[in-house]
């Protein structure tokens, strides 16, 4: 198997067939990696070669479960938890007490996190959120991670995870929140139940426009996967899916700049941060330059210092499939519908 190559001809074919499935950028210098990558999708499906794999993708009457086989083969999936501590701190010092006192009156919080890879990302937050903020006790606060890898997001629900992932974790945290040590950290069930996972293509406008009303979307270290109209007709979704006022985070590396002027840039200490806001008053939580405004290293190791409201099991919920409803749904439809609440 290893001795077969991909002709121009084929990568072409390819790699013009996942940009229009998915969005997702081959350029020309990793022609070889998105041909080691499928080589053991040339097996799994008895193809000889990349041309019979590419009319496979094209005609085959399992080609869309094969195409979910294919996304999980060539995204990459490196992350970890507590991750860029200066937007975390952010999030902390800035965002949360910015929306919270928007929403004081529903008592409501919806965060989203996009291109969440295994979990990592959105189960930081909630433990940020359980740990720091007893102002949301009673609250409804949940919280949503998508990702186009379906393998990922199995990982993300199974919860476990090795050192190399939990590293940046306080101590405290580490052991309030997971149990296991050395090789194999489980997460606890409480965070778990506050996160929900769904499987989602940034690319898929009309599942994008499913969701709405979202208070905070992190998409970080993402965006650089796409060429830049796609990132301007995603990032154009992510703005339709905020509420106003809503915050949108994304990686250090990356900017908005050239793909979107609606989002308002609002400096932070250390990092950006990017607003959808008709009149968002200027920061009153800004500790710019403060090098000691960090989550704390060590946290009491009783009960949570919130008991946020969750609904379900803990199982994913499922976004509403292509084709079954077009309008626009509510983000507590969207959490809703996979625990049978109309």
């Amino acid at each position: 198997m290893t001795s077969i190559v991909m002709s121009q001809e084929t990568f072409n074919r390819l790699r013009e067939l996942i940009y229009t499935r998915s969005g997702l950028e081959f350029p020309e210098s990793k022609k070889y990696l998105l041909e080691s990558r499928l080589r053991s999708r040339l097996a799994a499906v008895h193809c000889r070669t990349f041309e019979e794999y590419y009319h496979f993708l094209r005609f085959d009457p399992q080609r869309e479960q094969e195409f979910t086989e294919l996304f999980n083969c060539i995204t990459t999936n490196e992350t970890f938890f507590f991750r860029d501590m200066a937007q975390l701190d952010c999030f902390r010092h800035m965002i949360l007490p910015q929306i919270i006192k928007e929403r004081e009156k529903t008592k409501s919080l919806r965060i989203w996190s996009a291109g969440c890879s295994s979990g990592e990302e959105p189960y930081t937050l909630a433990m940020i959120i359980m740990e720091e903020f007893p102002a949301l006790t009673g609250w409804d606060v949940r919280i949503l991670g998508t990702d186009i890898s379906e393998h990922m997001l199995q990982a993300a629900e199974r919860g476990v995870y090795g050192p190399y992932a939990v590293r940046h974790i306080p101590p405290r945290y580490l052991r309030k929140y997971f149990t296991g040590s050395e090789g194999q950290y489980t997460i606890d069930p409480m965070l778990r139940r506050l996160v929900k996972f769904s499987v989602l293509n940034l690319f898929d406008s009309m599942r994008m426009r499913t969701i709405r009303e979202i208070d905070i979307i992190f998409c970080r270290n993402v965006l650089i996967y796409f060429d830049q109209e796609a990132r301007k007709r995603i990032v154009t979704d992510f703005y339709h899916a905020l509420r106003d006022p809503g915050v949108f985070v994304i990686g250090f590396s990356e900017s908005l700049n050239g793909i979107n002027r609606l989002f308002r840039p609002m400096p932070w200490n250390k990092t950006i941060v990017y607003y959808k806001a008709s009149a968002m008053p200027a920061p009153s939580m800004t500790v710019a330059g403060s090098s000691n405004h960090r989550i704390p290293q060590s946290v009491n190791g009783s009960a949570p210092a919130i008991q946020v409201t969750h609904q379900g099991s803990g199982q994913r919920s499922s976004l509403a499939p292509s084709g079954t409803e077009s309008h626009p749904v509510s983000a507590g439809r969207m959490w809703k519908r996979k625990e049978g609440v109309p």
